[in-house]
């Protein structure tokens, strides 16, 4: 079974045959007749388009506009963004007293290990 395969291996099989002819290839040549007809016919079509855009669409009447209250109350944003940016200042804060808690602590446990060695010496 194995003598059956053909030479080439794999990749032997994505080769482009030698003489593909169009029909295989479902290219289809295109005379300068169709061509021509084709840019009649896209030509055609641009000027009944511009035809159509220069008539006017008819006016719309007006509509009573009737505001209502609405069931929940309106937000403040300039107010809601002050109290964004102090909760961001107050985070900041919070995160630099942490720093200083662990940069304390861990001075204070270098100073024990230094006292630690030298009264060893």
């Amino acid at each position: 079974m194995a003598k059956d395969e053909k030479k080439g291996g794999f990749f032997s099989r994505f080769k482009k045959s030698e003489s593909p002819s169009q029909e295989e290839s479902g290219i289809k040549a295109v005379t300068p007749s169709q061509s021509q007809a084709q840019n009649r016919s896209v030509a055609a079509t641009s000027g009944s388009r511009s035809a159509m855009l220069s008539v006017a669409p008819p006016k719309a009447e007006p509509v009573a506009q009737s505001v209502e209250e609405p069931a929940e109350p309106l937000i403040d944003t300039v107010e809601a963004f002050n109290v964004y940016c102090s909760s961001l200042v107050d985070i900041g804060t919070s995160q630099l007293k942490v720093v200083e808690m662990l940069l304390g602590m861990l001075s204070n446990s270098l100073n024990k290990i230094i006292d630690g060695s030298t009264t060893k010496e």
